[in-house]
């Protein structure tokens, strides 16, 4: 790994955000509305208002205080650590008049007595540290028995499944996090679990997300298809502006992605209670893998019935509902030329109304015709016989035909498309 030691990597992220210049942007990037920032904030921040417990709270990797500061209006007492003294500094300019304790200190050695809190939260801080071991021990540490340690982190298991599913290994998809700058913990639930286990915790929820937030929070399943790219991080950023593709992304973020498993999305936010339930724990990792074994299959209405809370046929108005709006459905249609077999299998037949579903499937159609158009234009003329008899003068004139070529190719199966 070319980042050197574990303790210059952690020396390197620690310093990363001392620059008051640096933390501005930062702060700066917190607030605004731009692309999906807002939906991940949303759906961040609403796990830790629905999952703190009691009114002493933690914030560890304060940052800017986004996490915490909403449950100052609860009544709570926040306290606040953070390495960086501009990052502290920038936390009580947001924090405005409202009380809130704020100290410079290490997230692995905090300088507070057992069970000192209700909740500990820490929002996009793990994720950037190797030792995490070391540290969830210290956080347990000073949580009070029951109380509740919520913070996010990467997923193994997601990378790990699709590197099994597509013939692709771990470390080619993650060769960019081995660089010192872009290195990202990636955990698997089972392990969270036996070191939660280990530390005398018990499993209160571990929640996928990011499945539709683009950005820094790659959807591994996405790569190759439709959704991964420009094209993808465009129609994303409409959020911003759309609220109805905004209140769709939410949608799926929390009605639906929330209650899959970890191998679904590349991050997960997990809640632990500080009370030893080893049962609680199995429970829990059965129902990962049960979940797992029925989605290999595709998502359809008996999987939903399993994995939605409440009434199904009401969730399946509500996705239909907002597959009305056509930005929406063009969205859905984006993420589903990743999951094109299923499709093809008749994945969805019980689940969408029978519009959308004619539409994804239109839609997967016309992009396998551009994929496949683009390859063969893209190859025809680089093989040996076709590039000689297009070489003049030492140039070869293969790729100028490329465009007129992609054109007349799509016009034709577009007119044979829509006579068949």
């Amino acid at each position: 790994m070319p980042m050197g030691s574990e303790e210059s990597l952690i020396a390197w992220k620690t310093q990363a955000w001392t620059n008051p210049q640096t933390v501005a942007w930062y702060a700066q990037r917190m607030n605004e509305n731009t692309g999906t920032n807002r939906l991940k904030n949303l759906v961040e921040i609403e796990l830790c208002l629905r999952h703190a417990a009691g009114d002493r709270v933690l914030d560890v990797g304060i940052g800017t205080g986004r996490g915490s500061i909403p449950l100052l209006s609860r009544g709570c007492h926040v306290t606040g650590v953070d390495s960086s003294q501009a990052m502290l500094d920038q936390c009580r300019r947001e924090a405005g008049k409202s009380p809130i304790e704020l100290l410079r200190a290490d997230i692995a050695s905090l300088p507070f007595p057992d069970a000192s809190f209700d909740t500990l939260i820490s929002l996009n801080v793990l994720v950037h540290f190797p030792h995490w071991r070391g540290v969830l021990r210290e956080w347990a540490r000073v949580v009070r028995p029951e109380g509740r340690l919520i913070f996010d982190v990467h997923s193994l298991d997601h990378v790990e499944a699709v590197s099994r599913a597509h013939a692709v290994p771990v470390e080619e998809l993650l060769a960019p996090e081995r660089q010192t700058e872009r290195y990202t913990l990636r955990v698997r639930a089972e392990d969270l679990v036996d070191e939660a286990e280990s530390l005398g915790l018990s499993v209160v929820a571990i929640v996928p997300y990011a499945a539709v937030l683009g950005g820094g929070n790659r959807n591994f399943w996405l790569d190759d298809s439709r959704a991964y790219g420009y094209l993808w991080e465009r129609l994303l950023s409409w959020m911003a502006v759309d609220e109805p593709l905004f209140r769709f992304g939410r949608f799926l973020e929390e009605s639906l992605f929330a209650h899959l498993t970890t191998q679904t999305t590349g991050r997960f936010m997990a809640v632990l209670s500080r009370t030893s339930d080893p049962a609680a724990n199995r429970t829990w990792l059965q129902r990962n893998q049960r979940i797992n074994e029925a989605l290999a299959h595709g998502l359809s209405a008996p999987v939903l019935s399993d994995v939605i809370p409440g009434d199904v046929a009401a969730w399946q108005a509500e996705l239909n509902g907002h597959l009305d709006y056509r930005r929406n459905e063009l969205m859905l249609s984006f993420f589903c030329t990743a999951f094109a077999s299923f499709l093809d299998a008749g994945c969805g037949e019980d689940v969408l109304a029978p519009q959308h579903l004619a539409a994804l499937r239109r839609y997967v159609r016309k992009w396998r015709i551009d994929k496949a158009t683009r390859h063969f234009v893209k190859s025809w003329h680089r093989t040996p016989s076709v590039q000689e008899a297009l070489t003049c003068a030492g140039v070869s004139l293969g790729a100028g035909l490329e465009y007129e070529l992609t054109r007349d190719l799509l016009d034709a199966v577009g007119a044979f498309d829509e006579g068949g």
